[in-house]
């Protein structure tokens, strides 16, 4: 994907049933839809490409939890994500305290922290005045067992 950078995943990628990703390189992050209770259960985002135009994915992940969608301003971007992310349960990692800052406002925290056994941290600040313009994953039916992401310098 040209003029992106990808960078991750966080989580584990084993007994992962599904490796989710997109085919069409993002260029502006428009809204996100992050479904959590415990753990960050599904993500789910629409983004624009070179030409303008609109991609939607699917619902990564399962149906539990909350659902909490974040719509970006025209003039928001996403400058920094993080979180923590290590074992849940049924042999597999989830992500907790998945919080999104954009240069506008904070996001989150989704997901509660003392989910997570053994918690490993991950910290992703954009410099340069970049922008987080994309996610990928892996996840079973149940949760997101790691999350990566895509950047955009300006």
């Amino acid at each position: 994907m040209n003029s992106v950078v990808k960078i991750g995943p966080f989580g584990s990628t084993s007994f992962a049933e599904g490796d989710r990703d997109i085919t069409v390189a993002p260029q502006r992050l428009q809204s996100i839809t992050i479904r959590h209770g415990n753990v960050v259960d599904a993500v789910a985002f629409t983004y624009k490409d070179s030409n303008g135009l609109e991609h939607t994915t699917g619902q990564w992940g399962g149906n539990g939890g909350n659902s909490t969608t974040i719509t970006l301003e025209p003039y928001e971007f996403v400058k920094e994500v993080h979180g923590l992310y290590g074992f849940y349960g049924y042999g597999s990692d989830g992500i907790a305290n998945f919080t999104i800052v954009t240069n506008l406002r904070t996001y989150g925290p989704f997901g509660l922290s003392k989910s997570i056994k053994e918690p490993k941290s991950f910290d992703i600040p954009v410099t340069n005045n970049g922008s987080i313009v994309g996610f990928f994953s892996h996840c079973n039916k149940g949760y997101v067992t790691a999350i990566g992401f895509y950047i955009k310098p300006f």
